[in-house]
């Protein structure tokens, strides 16, 4: 059965980013004349999700009120549901808290992040209960890699502070709910759950060349306003 539903995460608060987080939250940011929020949904869309469940936390009123006034919903053909954290859960377990709307397998996406490859060939991936989007980078220094063997993540290297090339995560994953662990309180989906479903060898990795930058900082911010411009 193809994966129709896809699930954002857009709960954190994005401190990095100063005075511009201190009453949006950080999908809620514009970035080429729109809420990033929007592009993400609106990719979604175009790869075919009908179904999108937005996880939230920081702010969430200020969303759940663009939502309303405007459409964009209706406008992309996406029934759309919000979930409000009471206090913050982390990425684990804000998924744990909203196992009950949950598909059975799902598209994951970090709802500050732009990786621009098809999400339907993720999600159509069928050979792991657990797949990330991995994107090779020349220079991966300020970040932790992972190591991918025959479509498997085996394992996950720390930061070294070098200047070589690795494959960092790309913060888009295909996963089926029953592999969740049930953890009670706030955990962390990379820190928690991948290390341990990878030592299982049950996760899978795909290595996707489309463009990738977050916004979690005010350079990259800026640099997402020129590539979303496009």
């Amino acid at each position: 059965m193809s994966v129709t539903q896809c699930v954002l995460l857009v709960g954190g608060m994005g401190t990095r980013l100063g005075d511009l987080t201190a009453q949006t939250p950080k999908p809620m940011l514009s970035v080429a004349g729109k809420p990033f929020l929007e592009h993400l949904l609106v990719k979604a869309a175009r790869h075919g999700f009908t179904e999108v469940l937005l996880l939230a936390g920081f702010r969430a009123d200020v969303l759940v009120d663009w939502l309303t006034q405007s459409q964009v919903g209706a406008r992309l053909g996406l029934r759309i549901e919000v979930v409000v954290e009471a206090e913050p859960m982390g990425t684990g377990g804000a998924l744990v808290q909203a196992r009950d709307r949950l598909a059975p397998t799902f598209l994951l996406a970090n709802g500050d992040t732009w990786f621009d490859f098809d999400w339907r060939a993720l999600a159509d991936h069928t050979d792991a209960p657990a797949v990330m989007a991995l994107r090779e980078i020349a220079v991966a220094d300020r970040y932790e890699t992972a190591v991918l063997e025959a479509g498997r993540v085996v394992r996950f290297r720390p930061r070294t502070g070098e200047a070589s090339p690795g494959l960092i995560n790309g913060g888009v994953y295909r996963i089926s709910r029953a592999a969740l662990p049930d953890l009670p309180g706030a955990w962390s989906l990379e820190a928690d759950f991948l290390p341990r479903v990878a030592l299982a060898g049950e996760l899978g990795g795909q290595v996707f060349a489309g463009d990738f930058i977050d916004i979690g900082v005010p350079e990259s911010l800026a640099a997402a306003q020129a590539l979303l411009a496009r």
